[in-house]
Order: C-alpha cells, then structure tokens, then sequence
C-alpha cells in the first residue's frame, strides 16, 4: 500500500470538494443567461437551484453506507463519474427538461462528495488534529463559491452561458482522473473491507442504531444551514430594497463566505486546542443571531453587522464536523455524514422556502430576519442538549 502524508492526502480531499462547490454554485452567476437563451421564467431557473439540493434528502444516508461498506475512494470516484455526467448534460443541453435532468444527477454525485469528502479526512487524521484539517476543508465550499461568482459571469458573457458549465465538467474529469491513479490507498485499518457486501438489514439497522449524538449533531447543521442558506437567497434582495445597489448588496451578503474562507481554519485550530467544539456552536450562533435580528432593526451600519456575521458563522461547521469522529466508530463515519447531509438538505429546502413565504405574506423581511433568528436559536438549544447528556453520558 502506498503511503503519503495525511497532508498531501487533505490536497486531494479538497481538490475532490472544490468539485462539490463549482458543480453548485455554478448555475447562479449564469441565470441570467439562461433566462434569456431559453425564455424560461426566473421561477424555472431557481429551480435548477432548489432540486439540485433535493435528492440529497434521500441519497445522503444510502451514499454514506455505501461508502462505509465499499470504502471512502471507490464511491468517491463513483460520485465524480455521476457529477461529471450531470454537469456535461447542463452545458450541452437544447431544452429546459435536460436542464433541470442534468442538475438532478450532478446534485446525486456532488452530494455523495460532500459526504465521502469528510469521511476522508476523518480516516486519516486523528481527533487530537481533525479539527484544524475540518476547518481547511470548510473552505472549499465559499472559495469555490467566490471563483464562480466573479468568473462564470465575465466568461458567459465573453462567450456563452454554456462554457463555464463546460469548464466544471473539466475539472470535474480532471479530479476524476487524478483520483484513479494518483489518489493515495486507504489506510490500512480500512483496507479490509474490500472483501464486504451490501447487507441491506444490517445498514437499516445501523441507522438505527446509530445513537441519538449524530443525531443532536445535524439537527444543529440542519438549523444552522436553514438559516445561513436563507441569508445567503435573500440578503441581497433586503439591501436593495432598502436602497442599496446591486453590487454592494452581493458583497455584503457575500461576507458570511469571505469570512468563512478567512477563520474555518482558525475555529478549526482553535476546536483542537481547546477540545470544546459545543461551546464553539454555541457562541458563534448566539452571535449570528443577534446579528441577524438588528439587520432589519437597527440604523447600525450593515458593513459593521456584515463583518460581524463573517466572523461567527465559520464559529458553527468546524466543530459540527470535529464532533463526528468523536462521537462515532470509524467504520460507521460515512453514515455519520451521510446524516448529516440528509439533515442539511432538509434545512435547505425547508429554510429559504419559509423566508420567500414570510415575504409573500407581509411584503417586507422583518419576519424573515426573525424567522432566521429562531432557527438559530433552535441550533442552540440543541448543542446545550447535546452538553448536557454528554457530561452526564460519562
């Protein structure tokens, strides 16, 4: 077996997870494009968005078991296969149908590298330094967010909307192949299950099993991301309708990934030093909270409450990943993390739909500030739970 340092592996990890984050976020920048191309509704073209998500409330746990059972790489490369195809149907496509088709399967394969991606690392670095390899894999996803919405755009319209689609499937064969021939073998304490088999009883009662600290666990990742998603879709359409332009309101939204890319890696190094991750949740959600509740309120200055926002919110993933492989055995990781996204596609789905209704209703976004705040509140409920039993658990 060849062996490399668990640090060039955490490369390939997060080159795999840039996948996941192009794949995404590549349709927003080009909506606009798409938009006039086909003559489609901005409804139609949210829905590219909206059931890209869905199937992962579904595959999430099944694709975490498979890994489990047929190891982190070989779903792994089954999953670029599965985004690649979805992403070359996206570019090459005629109708709105192929469209939405192709989203569907490169959401299937970009979800199972959401799960598989931390698995990964969980495999190869042990609980006293996860934390800091967590919080630089947290930062795939708002990098990858940032070179999409200051690329894709300039691109399609130096050319067409379908060539920074086209581009994604690039990169998405080019980690394919590095990953079938130079992505480094399993550990060995995982090698051995090469020779294991599906048993379909035996995974639905592993879920079940499974024991409630996963549990507690993505129900925090489930109301954190309900809320922080629902910022994300609609922050930008607040700060317009209160007067400011179109581009200062993208970058104030914006500042919740900035600053995600900037301090996932510091929380994380911090998650390590101080071994506290529910404290971490919970103080970088009161704080995102409070934030979000004096947005509409307050004649503070948004730059200041942007910034503030940028700092907590990268508070809350680090720790939520850290706490997987302490809480759960290694052959059980992939289902760990399949839960996990299964509960953050809820949250997804559930979050900005709640919001875009609240606006329907009163016309203005007092409620849906609030509706945000609650939902953090609720994450914070369940990391004191999650305290709680674990102390009286020892």
């Amino acid at each position: 077996m060849v062996q490399i340092s668990r640090w060039k592996a955490l490369v390939f990890i997060y080159i795999y997870m840039l996948v996941f984050a192009i794949v995404f976020q590549g349709i927003p920048p080009v909506f606009g494009f798409i938009v006039s191309h086909f003559g489609i509704s901005h409804a139609q073209a949210g829905a590219l968005m909206s059931l890209f998500g869905l199937p992962g409330i579904f595959i999430s746990i099944p694709g975490g078991i498979l890994a489990d059972v047929y190891g982190a790489k070989r779903v792994g490369i089954a999953s670029l296969i599965i985004a690649l195809t979805g992403s070359l149907m996206v570019a090459s496509g005629n109708n709105f149908a192929i469209l939405l088709i192709g989203r569907i399967i490169s959401g299937i394969g970009a979800l199972i590298i959401a799960i598989v991606a931390p698995q990964m690392i969980s495999q190869r670095f042990e609980k006293k330094d996860i934390g800091i390899a967590m919080g630089i894999y947290n930062t795939a996803m708002p990098l990858g967010t940032i070179i999409t919405l200051n690329t894709f755009g300039i691109i399609a319209a130096g050319s067409s909307w379908r060539v920074p689609i086209f581009l994604t499937s690039v990169y998405c064969f080019f980690v394919l192949i590095l990953f079938i021939f130079k992505y480094p073998s399993l550990p060995e304490e995982v090698k051995s299950k090469k020779g294991r088999r599906l048993d379909i009883k035996k995974s639905l009662s592993a879920v079940k099993g499974v024991g409630w600290p996963v549990w507690l666990v993505a129900a925090i990742w489930m109301m954190y991301n309900a809320s922080t998603i629902s910022y994300l879709s609609f922050g930008s359409d607040y700060y317009m309708s209160v007067g400011y332009d179109a581009n200062y309101a993208g970058f104030l939204t914006s500042l919740l990934m900035i600053g995600a890319l900037i301090f996932s890696t510091i929380v994380g190094y911090l998650t390590d030093k101080f071994d506290r991750e529910e404290f971490f949740i919970i103080i970088g959600s009161i704080i995102l909270a409070f934030a979000f509740f004096l947005i509409p309120r307050a004649g503070i200055s948004p730059l200041l409450l942007g910034i503030i926002i940028g700092i907590s919110a990268p508070f809350i993933p680090s720790p939520v990943f850290s706490l997987v492989p302490k809480i759960l055995s290694p052959d059980q990781m992939g289902l760990g993390y399949g839960i996990l996204s299964t509960c953050l596609n809820i949250g997804v789905l559930i979050g900005p739909s709640l919001i875009g209704l609240s606006y329907d209703k009163t016309l203005n976004y007092l409620l849906g500030f609030n509706l945000m705040v609650v939902m953090l509140l609720i994450a914070i409920l369940f990391a004191i739970v999650f305290r709680i039993l674990s102390k009286l658990k020892k």
